[in-house]
């Protein structure tokens, strides 16, 4: 395999060890084996990845020099978002104020809301996102069971005295553990 001449070998060695990013510095470590003479396959099995990785590194080093070797992935901005900021401000104009059917606001409510005035159809899962960075939680109601008999749970509320709560660790009050004998 053949190493272009960017760094001498010391030049790589260092590189190698003063390198922050753990991606470029596996592959500057690749190609620093690869000008020592090893072969693919025995860099691969030293950096954990495949022959194939090997020679598309040392090709990138190659052809672009060292700096061809850095992780582009921290720059890369992330997909385009699905609202404008001025959406976003209308969609929280609207969320200040009632939703359309005087209930509480839903997200299958506010994806109706973004289509009928924004023009946009989003799923779920982006109305949810933005309601969690707008700062909105779900509001749901306590849970009951269904063979619930409220009217009862209401008169136990009532007529149970607020002694009879446990206090203490179990099995007693006190607090401290009982003595057994052993003869």
């Amino acid at each position: 395999m053949t190493v272009a001449d960017h760094l001498t070998f010391q030049e790589l060695k260092e590189r190698v060890k003063k390198e922050k990013d753990p991606v470029a510095r596996l592959r500057f470590l690749a190609v620093y084996h690869a000008k020592r003479g090893l072969g693919a396959r025995e860099i691969a099995e030293l950096t954990g990845h495949t022959p194939r990785w090997v020679h598309a590194t040392v090709k990138r080093y190659n052809e672009g020099g060292p700096g061809a070797l850095a992780d582009f992935r921290h720059r890369n901005p992330g997909a385009k978002p699905k609202l404008t900021p001025q959406e976003t401000a209308r969609v929280a104009e609207a969320l200040e104020g009632p939703a359309p059917d005087g209930g509480l606001w839903t997200g299958p409510k506010l994806r109706r809301w973004v289509e009928e005035h924004l023009g946009k159809r989003l799923s779920l899962s982006p109305i949810y996102r933005l309601l969690r960075e707008m700062g909105f939680s779900l509001k749901v109601p306590r849970p009951r069971h269904r063979k619930a008999d409220g009217g009862a749970q209401e008169g136990f509320k009532k007529t149970s005295s607020s002694g009879s709560r446990r206090r203490g660790r179990r099995g007693g009050g006190s607090g401290s553990s009982p003595t057994t004998s052993t003869g």
